[in-house]
This record gives structure tokens, sequence and C-alpha cells, in this order.
């Protein structure tokens, strides 16, 4: 039986060679030609096609949460935040999530009107370093507001101009301004980090965004613990992918007081 397929199918590619040499191949290609005006044809508008497509996800959406009272969304809240944690951090070692941050001062290496620019190099996970620039109030006294500003999808990462004309403001205006480095952008450029590979992680067990909280919050955890930062003022930014963590940290984290995410999601 599998010698008769096989013939079968070998005498299929045998027409279809003798059908493109004895040139039906180019009559085809003809009636291919009358045939596109038809096929081009719109039969549905892409308009309705999205519209439809929306109503189709919305309609799969669960419901959020109605709380009736600030005590029953703050518990709701909660929970939800644990549990998004444990789901982000499956398969990570505790002793890596819950570790204390790690990060060392390279000292300040610029200064400007009113501000200087410190240098730090810090561990996200054992093995895995980033880098960060923490912009400074040139006369800071007592604690001062902080701002962790992150990345988004820009060639130059933290060196990107409107991110530092940015952190610069800040300090001029008596604010710790945190620049953090990106997997796979500035200082992190290299191949391995590429945000497509952490696809692999998933493989061995262990959820990619883990690794990306992490990066981001262990900045959180440095002005946090900064003598000068005033926790009840501590804010957060980011552009593009700096705007979708700005929404992650702000949300799963609430040291965060302050969030302005700017694009990073999506209407639907």
């Amino acid at each position: 039986m599998r010698i008769m397929k096989s013939c079968k199918l070998g005498t299929a590619m045998l027409l279809a060679v003798a059908y493109l040499l004895t040139g039906q191949g180019a009559r085809a290609q003809s009636d291919s030609d009358r045939l596109e005006p038809v096929l081009g044809e719109e039969i549905l508008p892409p308009q309705v096609a999205a519209f439809e497509m929306k109503e189709h996800v919305i309609g799969r959406v669960t419901p959020p949460p109605a709380p009736t009272s600030a005590a029953e969304w703050t518990s709701e809240a909660q929970r939800l935040r644990a549990r998004l944690l444990a789901a982000a951090f499956h398969g990570w070692p505790q002793e890596w999530v819950n570790s204390p941050p790690k990060f060392e001062d390279l000292g300040v290496f610029a200064t400007g009107t009113g501000y200087r620019l410190r240098k730090l190099r810090y561990e996200v996970i054992p093995g895995f370093q980033s880098t960060a620039i923490l912009y400074e109030p040139e006369n800071m006294q007592g604690k001062v507001p902080a701002i962790l500003n992150v990345n988004g999808h820009s060639p130059g990462g933290k060196a990107i101009e409107f991110k530092q004309k940015r952190c610069i403001a800040f300090a001029q205006h008596g604010i710790l301004a945190l620049n953090l480095e990106w997997l796979q952008y500035g200082e992190l450029d290299q191949k391995g980090n590429a945000h497509w590979f952490g696809a692999q992680l998933d493989l061995v067990g262990m959820n990619e965004l883990g690794l990306f909280i992490l990066e981001m919050r262990r900045g959180l955890d440095y002005l946090y613990n900064h003598p000068n930062v005033d926790r009840s003022r501590l804010g957060m930014t980011g552009l593009s992918g700096g705007g979708w963590q700005t929404i992650i940290l702000s949300s799963l984290d609430e040291r965060v007081i302050d969030a302005a995410p700017v694009a990073g999601f999506s209407s639907i």
C-alpha cells in the first residue's frame, strides 16, 4: 500500500513538471491574472473586520471586580497582586526574588548646572548585572522626592537624549532621578539579552516576566532605601516599553506612590 501511494505521488510530480514544460503553466498564469480582480474584490471592509474582532475579544473578557467598599477593594487588590506575582515568579528561586538590592557606587562622573550624575552597577540575579545613572540635585539636603525612570524600546538605552533631559529636569527641581538600563538596549545591547530569548526561560519552567520585574524592581529598591528619599513621594515614569514597565511595577508594588506611564499599552 505504501508503494502504491509513493507511485501516485511520483506520477503527480512528473505531471506537474510536464505541465510547466509544455507551456501550460504560462496559460495558468494568465488565468491567474484574470482571476485577480475577482479575488481582490473587498468582501468585508477592514474597519468592519476590526470591529467584529474587538466585539469577539471583549465578549470573552472576564468582567472586572465590582467592590462595594474601600475595604473590599483593598482586600481584592492585595489578592490580585499576590496571585500575579506568584505567576510572574513561577520557577524562580525565592532567595533571588527576595534578596536585598546589591548596588555598586562607581562615583560621580559628571556635573552640570544644578545637578550631578552618579554611575551605578547592580545585580539583577546572581551572574547578571545591569547599570544605572543617578541624577542628583546639586545641593541635596534632607528628604527629597524620587522618580524611577525606566526605558522603552530606544536604541540608545538610558543615554537617549530625551531621557537624559527629563532626568536632568527632575534633578534641577530637587528630585532624585534614577535612570535604569533595560534588557537589549544601551549597555545591555547583547544578542542574548533580546526580549525574544525570554521564551527560553519559559521552556525551562521559569516565567520570563520575573526577570523583567526583578530588573526594574531593583531600581525601586535602591530609591526606597536611599537615605535622602522621602518614601511618601516616590514615583515612576517611562515611555513606550517604559510605560509598560511603569504600569506593571506600579500596579504590583505599593511603594510606588505616583505613576505616569506614557503609552506602553493598547486600548484593547
